[in-house]
């Protein structure tokens, strides 16, 4: 072992500051998305909430859950490996994103296509889905472009640190309120279809504008962005196991509205969105920085145990201070949406809010999986967890309406802590072994963390 002072030691210390210094660019764009998408996300259900009626929103919103919920069943697990993929690469980088993104796009149409003809409209929240070609066709249209929208963002963290993908979520929340506030007079007897409409014009429009600059500023000529099959051989076992993870992560959050929807009736399901939608910008700090965590890891798990301390820690603290907050603010932040949203979501909000330290949990037991390697077992463990938190939410919506639905959730969340707490808590005094990954894309040997 280096004694204190000598070049091992310092060139450790180097690496901590540089994948730290990596992480908190990536957290930082990673909130600041956050923050820009959520306050103009408020601005943007706001007027909706006063523009049409309570059902069209809740019919809207159930949409667009369901619409965020089927993307990344489309994804394929591509955009995760592309954080894995896409730094250690010197060459064909466009042709796999470009592959990729094709491909993610094909499969989110056709999944879509069969959910809107194989599920009942109150799964999907547009009336005459299936049915209408128009709105059928919007609904399609809408949730291959957010599937491609969700892997153009991965790829984009892994290779420049979060800063691109600020600017088409940025994009995306300015087209969609652009339209919503173009179209809520011409066009508001529409009403639901016109909301999920604008989403699928922003899709369109911030993944375009992103490819547009990233081309000029990197040089890329077009031929370079042409998708070619060859691009995307062997990473199919990795894709799948990193798809079966992430699948059971998005589930319960966006399965939640449509749970709303299904037992409580679509105006309740709009005062959930709210508060959902509320809880989720509170602590998604602590989970912008464990995504941050697994970009820094995945390109140089040299000093991970030590990025894994420092987000952990301003995690439980930044979410202690949100949940202060919101006993304090958040009747006032539902007021924002109107005063029967306040009324019916104050106590849920709490509730969900406090489920944060759970996430917060979950997220770095996820973390910790995917650099490690134990993907596949992780996906078993994580789907089981999702399945109780969307049971006790069901179980507490029946009972107990909105409030019991935020008890049930926040029961099942509570439970997944006590689960994943253990192998978090090791992770924390540095009582794991962590394989070497370097950006050169290598495995060498395992790296003895502990202190």
């Amino acid at each position: 072992m280096s004694s204190p002072g000598t070049p091992g030691e310092e060139n450790v210390k180097s690496a901590h500051r540089s994948n730290l210094q990596f992480l908190l660019r990536s957290a930082a764009a990673l909130v600041s998305t956050s923050i820009v998408t959520s306050g103009l996300g408020f601005i943007y259900w706001a007027v909706a909430a006063r523009t049409f009626p309570a059902t069209d929103v809740g019919e809207s919103v159930t949409a667009i859950a369901a619409m965020n919920l089927i993307a990344p069943f489309t994804v394929l697990g591509l955009g995760t490996v592309l954080v894995t993929r896409l730094p250690t690469m010197r060459g064909g980088r466009a042709e796999l994103v470009s592959t990729a993104l094709l491909l993610t796009g094909v499969v989110g149409a056709g999944v879509a296509l069969v959910c809107a003809f194989a599920l009942p409209s109150d799964f999907l929240g547009l009336p005459g889905i299936g049915r209408d070609v128009g709105i059928t066709a919007i609904f399609v249209a809408a949730v291959a472009t957010q599937s491609m929208g969700y892997l153009f963002d991965m790829a984009l963290l892994s290779l420049i640190g979060g800063g691109m993908q600020l600017g088409r979520n940025t994009t995306h929340a300015i087209v969609k309120l652009v339209v919503l506030l173009a179209t809520a007079v011409t066009l508001g007897r529409f009403g639901s279809v016109v909301i999920v409409a604008g989403w699928l014009v922003a899709n369109v429009v911030s993944i375009l504008v992103m490819t547009t600059v990233l081309m000029r500023r990197n040089r890329v000529p077009l031929r370079r962005m042409l998708p070619r099959p060859s691009a995307l051989r062997g990473i199919h076992v990795a894709a799948a196991q990193h798809h079966m993870l992430n699948i059971a992560l998005f589930t319960p959050f966006f399965a939640m509205p449509i749970l709303a929807n299904v037992i409580l009736g679509s105006e309740q399901a709009a005062y959930l969105y709210a508060t959902w939608s509320v809880a989720g910008f509170l602590f998604y700090v602590p989970i912008a920085m464990a995504t941050a965590l697994f970009a820094s890891g995945a390109r140089d798990s040299g000093t991970f145990l030590m990025e894994f301390r420092f987000t952990l820690r301003y995690s439980l603290l930044i979410c202690t201070a949100a949940n202060l907050a919101i006993l304090l603010l958040g009747f006032w932040v539902l007021r924002i949406f109107g005063d029967a949203y306040a009324v019916n979501g104050r106590t849920a909000l709490t509730l969900m809010c406090l489920g944060g330290f759970g996430l917060i949990i979950k997220d770095h037991h996820v973390a910790l999986a995917r650099v490690i390697g134990t993907v596949g077992r992780e996906a078993i463990l994580i789907g089981a967890l999702g399945v109780g938190e969307l049971v006790g939410a069901g179980i507490g919506a029946a009972r107990g309406g909105l409030t019991g639905l935020g008890l049930g959730w926040l029961a099942a969340v509570g439970l997944g802590a006590v689960v994943c707490g253990p192998f978090v808590w090791r992770a924390y005094r540095g009582r794991l072994d962590i394989p070497r990954l370097s950006r050169t894309g290598g495995q060498g040997d395992t790296i003895e963390t502990g202190q």
